[in-house]
């Protein structure tokens, strides 16, 4: 059995101010693409433990504990006996801001959750889900959405446009952690996440230009210049529609033009960033 785990960008995300417990508030707009991690389920016998294994071959038992915790939850909490090993053919970068392994983790979830009946509800699913993660519970839904609160708030959102979604990362990866300790020391930018889901809505690129914004893109661009390099060359151009997604390093660029998007992944692969397109997955 073959499972796809689909990557996020972030049309905007902005970190609203920092609660008691520690953790960032945060109001998002997040688009889910089409470019997916692969995982191969297979079943193992019952004296043996349950398994992940990214593709390189390396054994990840937890995948930075994410997947991990998510089957041990789910084992545990339903007394499932049945082992498998779950095979992850990466193609989402890691340490990118694209929810790679939190959409690995929910999408072993769903197959725990369909494969096994379990009926349990997408508001049950983020309530259990969000200690483990705060973009799990995005994942479960995988539609474009505004998300709120430390992650546990989702409203769909309509996007009338179909784009073409250009990835730009250096070999450079940044922890999330970090950035966010980081900010703790910037001035927060914000935008108006209410004029990003009209420009969604209506297709208003104009507007769309305008508004789209990450509180992260500052601080991360100060612990990895390329950022900064890459996102300027993009809009030089002509890819105006462009911004750091998550906490980086991966920068994206929305286009309606596949021969720019194609021309310009190309160029940058000769000068070694990974770059790819994709296009939104709704």
């Amino acid at each position: 059995m073959y499972l796809k785990a689909h990557g996020k960008i972030n049309i905007a995300l902005n970190v609203i101010g920092k609660r008691k417990d520690g953790y960032h508030e945060l109001d998002m707009v997040m688009l889910p693409l089409r470019v997916h991690d692969t995982i191969a389920v297979s079943r193992l016998s019952k004296k043996q433990e349950n398994k992940v294994i990214l593709n390189d071959g390396a054994i990840a038992i937890n995948h930075n504990d994410i997947c991990g915790k998510v089957i041990k939850l789910i084992t545990e909490k339903y007394n499932i006996k049945k082992k498998y090993e779950f095979s992850i053919y990466k193609e989402i970068p890691m340490e990118a801001g694209m929810g790679g392994g939190s959409a690995d983790a929910a999408t072993i979830f769903k197959f725990y959750n369909k494969k096994f009946r379990l009926k349990i509800s997408d508001e049950e699913a983020i309530k259990m889900l969000l200690p483990i993660g705060s973009d799990i519970p995005f994942f479960v839904i995988n539609k474009p959405a505004r998300v709120r609160g430390i992650g546990e708030i989702i409203e769909p959102i309509e996007v009338k446009n179909d784009y073409y979604v250009l990835i730009t990362k250096p070999k450079q990866g940044l922890s999330t952690k970090d950035i966010y300790q980081e900010i703790d020391k910037e001035k927060i930018k914000v935008t108006n996440i209410e004029k990003v889901i009209e420009a969604l809505k209506n297709g208003d690129d104009n507007l769309l230009e305008k508004y789209i914004s990450n509180s992260l893109e500052t601080p991360a661009m100060k612990k990895c210049s390329k950022i900064k390099e890459i996102k300027n060359f993009l809009i030089s151009k002509g890819l105006k529609l462009t911004m750091m997604t998550g906490s980086g390093t991966a920068v994206f660029s929305l286009s309606h033009d596949r021969y720019l998007i194609e021309d310009t992944a190309n160029y940058l692969r000769k000068l070694n960033y990974t770059a790819f397109y994709t296009k939104l997955h709704k």
